[in-house]
């Protein structure tokens, strides 16, 4: 996971003609908050001339995307884009760049996949369940691995957890039981039914 920050430069009257597509845009911005992606957006001030959204997510393609879909931009009441790689030093670091603390629980789950799927089913984890775990309690991250074979590509996921009983909320009362959504299913060509819990003894 990596910032990135999107500038737009916009036009002179930019407010005055933002008003047709901002239900739109706010649409769009709304989306993308609500899927973990999009972290802050506004326009500059004094003078309106610029706006900066700043991201967290996996990959630049999901920020020039959005870019490409905002009926600001669409509709050329942004003159210019860009997309810039954020190193941020200090500032609200997520919780999967940050170590575990002793006692936490890695859930650890296997599955495999077609090598022409691979990319989709990282997409799929990007987009549609991590957004959704970063929205509960005690969730403290993720690491997807892969192993390239003949024919396959082996896949690990390991989800950060604060306790057991945090993953109780997500998973069910069989704690050990896999929670795998369909759309995510049909790109594999199979997946391990049951996960195995580990505590963290040291995390450097």
């Amino acid at each position: 996971m990596s910032y990135y920050a999107l500038f737009y430069d916009v036009v002179d009257d930019f407010v005055a003609r933002r008003a047709a597509f901002r239900d739109e845009h706010l649409r769009l911005v709304r989306q993308a908050h609500e899927r973990g992606e999009l972290l802050l957006a506004g326009a500059l001030v004094e003078p309106v001339d610029e706006a900066l959204l700043v991201f967290y997510t996996h990959d630049r393609a999901t920020v020039e995307n959005f870019a490409r879909a905002d009926p600001y931009v669409v509709n050329n009441l942004v003159t210019r884009w860009e997309v810039r790689p954020w190193n941020v030093v200090v500032g609200n670091v997520q919780a999967d760049e940050a170590p575990r603390e002793r006692g936490a629980v890695a859930r650890v789950w296997s599955a495999q996949t077609k090598p022409e799927q691979a990319g989709s089913y990282a997409e799929h984890l990007a987009n549609h369940v991590l957004p959704v775990l970063r929205r509960l309690e005690g969730y403290l991250g993720a690491t997807l691995l892969e192993r390239p074979g003949p024919g396959t590509v082996e896949i690990i996921v390991v989800t950060w957890w604060r306790s057991l009983n945090d993953i109780r909320k997500f998973a069910g009362t069989d704690v050990e039981e896999a929670v795998v959504a369909d759309e995510g299913a049909a790109l594999l060509t199979w997946f391990d039914r049951r996960v195995r819990h580990y505590e963290v003894k040291l995390d450097d």
